[in-house]
């Protein structure tokens, strides 16, 4: 009986040894604002969805972790940060903040300083980072304007990150690809904003 016994967990630990353990698939941590969450549009329509479908259609085995929270300051996305890397391990992170920043006038230097804090923590991770450039209207003032897009293309090169230059490109100020506030893209300009990710984040991606 006992002989019997044993004879069966020797079994059942061979075919466990013998069994393929699937790892999961690498993640992409989207880590924005209400660009990045769809806002005023169903989910199934936003960039990150859009992505997360191009992705499968092209055998591309990842999948796609949106931490995005509409209405998020630099200060925000610094706060939570540390839990959602712990939590999500991402292989690759796209950074999308500092639009409200902008929109809201506040310092330019706070708001490079929380986006260095937040990079220089993700890349502890070792994870691929893309940052997302903004540009912000020009009735903010030119000194404001300039500085604003100047401090992404500082903290890519500083850091040798992958640059989108702005994430907005042939959508912003597009009235027929943005909702009625004239602000955030509706669903044809998520299209197009996925265009603009889609040379930056591609060369990253592994089959």
């Amino acid at each position: 009986m006992f002989n019997r016994f044993f004879i069966s967990l020797l079994g059942l630990i061979l075919v466990a040894l013998s069994t393929p353990v699937f790892a999961a698939n690498p993640k992409i941590l989207i880590y924005g604002d209400s660009l990045s969450a769809a806002y005023g549009i169903p989910q199934q329509f936003g960039w990150p969805a859009l992505l997360q479908k191009k992705l499968k259609d092209e055998g591309y085995q990842y999948d796609i972790v949106n931490a995005s929270i509409s209405g998020e300051t630099t200060s925000g996305g610094l706060s939570r940060l540390k839990k959602t890397l712990e939590t999500t391990q991402p292989a690759i992170i796209i950074l999308e903040l500092g639009a409200n920043d902008g929109l809201r006038g506040l310092p330019l230097n706070a708001m490079t300083n929380n986006l260095t804090a937040m990079i220089e923590q993700m890349q502890k991770t070792r994870a691929k980072i893309i940052l997302a450039g903004m540009k912000i209207p020009p009735n903010y003032g030119p000194q404001y304007t300039t500085g604003f897009a100047n401090s992404y293309r500082q903290l890519s090169k500083h850091y040798q990150l992958s640059l989108i230059p702005f994430f907005l490109d042939n959508v912003a100020a597009q009235r027929d690809l943005l909702l009625q506030d004239g602000l955030h893209p509706n669903a044809e300009g998520q299209v197009i904003m996925l265009k603009n990710i889609w040379p930056y984040l591609q060369p990253l991606l592994k089959k």
